[in-house]
């Protein structure tokens, strides 16, 4: 079978098409593999990285408003809907599994013109604009929230999770954790995280907020993001406390995540995905410009079921967060609750779930 996996322009939509991938590569090893993904997206590393073939195609992102940009972007748009035609006629794609983005909409658009297979997937509670238009062609919809089922035809959608990898299923234990990371085995770890890209807001105020936090028992490692690692990083030594770990970009994120005891970060469907199979309780920043809010959304999806509490950018401060800390650690039963409750939210094995719908329509094909 020859699969095409596709998503890309965020990390949002690159790492589930990655876990799934990773999956294929171990549950049908004989399967060929080719990620059509956007030219310069980090989806090209990801994919090179776990031993994928990859073909960058040319997209651009779609703006809001009408002006002379727009006739480059209907270009650029047009041209990578050919270039996708193109590779999936040389590849002779059976599948195309496509998880969001630009690039996932030519792609999933063009193998529709070949009449092949569709299977999409939607990250979070309120559908980006790619997969509800896509939704109207493709032939399975998976998404990871039972919320969103009402923006999908009913006949055709299955609540799956969202796709994590696999090393999510086997972390190590916590002690193991942080001596990975150089830290300190016996005290309350906080991991905070800004999504794929860092959040320079929440870097800010997580700065602001060390002199109060410092005299707590806790420690935190913070991914600040590599473009913003410089002057987070210059924060920290300005800060002179060995309790804060700031790091650029953490590549074993399972391991961080076994390290921690919270987590404080953006909502994006990943994050969520990720501390919900560990089973974390968290303070959840959502970004206030994602499409259609769609952050607060999966923020309030956890809030209210006791997994997580949500802190708007407006409302930030290094006071709230200090004040959310301190009562946070001195609960240590309302913190077992969050943690419990993320748990039962928990979906480890959505890539199986994603990879079964995916052998379905295989097997239709060859049927057919």
């Amino acid at each position: 079978m020859k699969v095409v996996i596709t998503g890309g322009g965020t990390g949002g939509h690159a790492y589930p098409a990655i876990s799934v991938a990773e999956l294929v590569q171990t549950k049908h090893p004989d399967w060929e593999l080719l990620y059509l993904g956007s030219k310069g997206g980090l989806e090209s590393q990801l994919a090179i990285d776990v031993g994928i073939r990859f073909v960058g195609l040319t997209t651009r992102r779609v703006r809001k408003l009408v002006s002379p940009d727009t006739l480059l972007t209907v270009a650029a748009l047009t041209k990578g809907f050919f270039e996708a035609l193109s590779a999936l006629r040389q590849f002779k794609a059976d599948l195309v599994i496509g998880t969001g983005g630009y690039v996932a909409a030519a792609v999933c658009l063009a193998q529709v013109v070949r009449r092949g297979k569709v299977l999409i997937h939607e990250q979070n509670v309120i559908p980006g604009r790619t997969n509800l238009l896509l939704s109207k062609f493709a032939d399975r919809v998976c998404v990871t929230f039972e919320e969103s089922l009402r923006y999908f035809p009913a006949d055709k959608t299955k609540v799956t999770g969202l796709p994590i990898r696999c090393a999510f299923l086997n972390p190590p234990d916590k002690a193991s954790a942080r001596r990975s990371f150089g830290i300190n085995a016996d005290t309350f770890t906080i991991l905070v995280l800004g999504g794929s890209q860092g959040a320079r807001r929440i870097n800010e105020v997580i700065a602001q907020s060390i002199p109060m936090l410092r005299d707590l028992p806790v420690q935190i490692i913070h991914q600040a993001g590599r473009r913003n690692f410089e002057e987070a990083d210059a924060q920290r030594r300005s800060l002179a406390w060995d309790g804060y770990h700031v790091l650029g970009y953490i590549d074993d994120m399972v391991s961080a995540y076994a390290a921690a005891d919270l987590v404080i970060g953006r909502s994006g469907a990943s994050t969520i995905s990720e501390i919900t199979a560990l089973g974390l309780p968290a303070v959840l920043i959502p970004y206030p410009f994602a499409y259609a809010d769609h952050q607060r959304y999966n923020a309030q999806y956890l809030q209210r079921s006791g997994a997580a509490l949500t802190i708007i950018e407006s409302e930030l401060t290094a006071e709230r967060i200090f004040e959310t800390i301190k009562h946070l650690i001195s609960s240590p039963d309302e913190l077992a609750k969050m943690a419990e409750s993320s748990r039962r939210l928990g979906r480890p094995h959505a890539a199986q779930e994603v990879l079964a719908v995916a052998q379905e329509l295989l097997e239709q094909r060859t049927a057919s």
